[in-house]
C-alpha cells in the first residue's frame, strides 16, 4: 500500500539501520538532545530514565550502579543493538578495573554491548595515546576526588584540574561557562582536556574552542556514542566531527 504524504516537503522517516539504548540520569536535561545530535540520521534513540532516588548526591550515585540491571530489563523485547549509560561520577568510586567489570557483567546480562560514559572516555584516550590530563569537574569536591583516583587508577596523570566549586553544576552551565573554563585550563603540550559530567553542554563550546586549542578536546557524551558505533560503521554526524578529534574518527569504522 503507497502511503501519501500530506505534504510533499515533509522529510521522509527513514527506518533505523540500528536502535542505541541509553540509561539517563532522572534530572538529567542534556543527554536526550547531545545524543540525537551526535547519532547519524539512520540510528535510533531509545532513552530510560533511571529511578529516583533519595538521599545526597553520594547516596544516589551508589544506587542507581545497583538499579542498572534491573532498569536494561525495561527495554523489554526492543532489540537494542547496543546501550549507554549516560553517568560518569557514578563510576568513579569503581575505580577502572570495577567499571570495566560492571560493563562486562551487564553485557553478558543483556546479550548486547553496554558501556558507561566513564568507560567510553577511557577507551577514547587509550586510543588517542594521551597521557596527561586538564580534568574539568562539574562536581562536588567529593567526587572531584574520586575522579581523579579513577583517572589515576586507568593509567593517566592529572596535569591540572578545574571545578567550579563544591557543587554540582553540570546541569545549569551554559556553553559559554564551559568555554570559559576550557580556555583558561592548563594543558599538557600532549596531554588532552577532559570535560566530564553527561549533563553538561559541551558540544558547542568544544566546536569554539577547538581552533584555539591544539590539544585533543574529549567529553562524555561524544566517547560514548563514538565508543558504541564504532564497531559498526555508521556514518559520522556533523555534530561528532565538530566535537571529536579527527584521530579518532578514523578508526570510527571497522
Amino acid at each position: 500500500m503507497n502511503i501519501a504524504l500530506p505534504a510533499a516537503d515533509l522529510p521522509p522517516i527513514p527506518l533505523p539501520a540500528r536502535r542505541l539504548g541509553v540509561l539517563v540520569p532522572p534530572a538529567n536535561p542534556t543527554v536526550e538532545i547531545e545524543y540525537p545530535a551526535l547519532l547519524p540520521g539512520d540510528t535510533a534513540l531509545h532513552a530510560m530514565r533511571l529511578p529516583v532516588f533519595a538521599g545526597d548526591l553520594q547516596a544516589r550515585n551508589r544506587s542507581y550502579v545497583a538499579s542498572y540491571a534491573s532498569c536494561l530489563k525495561g527495554f523489554g523485547h526492543l532489540r537494542l543493538d547496543a546501550l549507554s549509560i549516560a553517568m560518569t561520577g557514578s563510576h568513579y568510586r569503581l575505580g577502572h578495573s570495577g567499571d570495566l567489570d560492571l560493563c562486562r557483567r551487564l553485557t553478558d546480562a543483556a546479550g548486547l554491548p553496554v558501556e558507561t560514559a566513564s568507560l567510553a572516555i577511557a577507551r577514547a584516550l587509550q586510543t588517542l595515546g594521551i597521557e596527561h590530563l586538564t580534568l574539568i569537574s562539574p562536581y562536588p569536591d567529593a567526587v572531584t576526588a574520586e575522579a581523579r583516583e579513577y583517572w589515576a587508577s586507568a593509567g593517566f596523570a592529572l596535569y591540572d584540574l578545574s571545578s567550579f566549586g563544591d557543587q554540582l553544576v553540570a546541569y545549569i552551565l551554559t556553553p559559554a561557562q564551559v568555554l570559559e573554563a576550557i580556555l583558561r585550563t592548563r594543558i599538557h603540550p600532549r596531554g588532552a582536556v577532559l570535560l566530564s559530567g553527561t549533563g553538561m553542554r559541551t558540544l558547542e563550546a568544544i566546536a569554539l574552542a577547538r581552533s584555539a586549542i591544539e590539544q585533543p578536546l574529549l567529553a562524555s557524551n561524544p566517547c560514548a556514542v563514538w565508543s558504541l558505533l564504532r564497531p559498526t560503521g555508521a556514518e559520522v554526524s556533523g555534530w561528532m566531527r565538530a566535537s571529536l578529534p579527527a584521530a579518532l574518527l578514523d578508526t570510527a569504522r571497522p
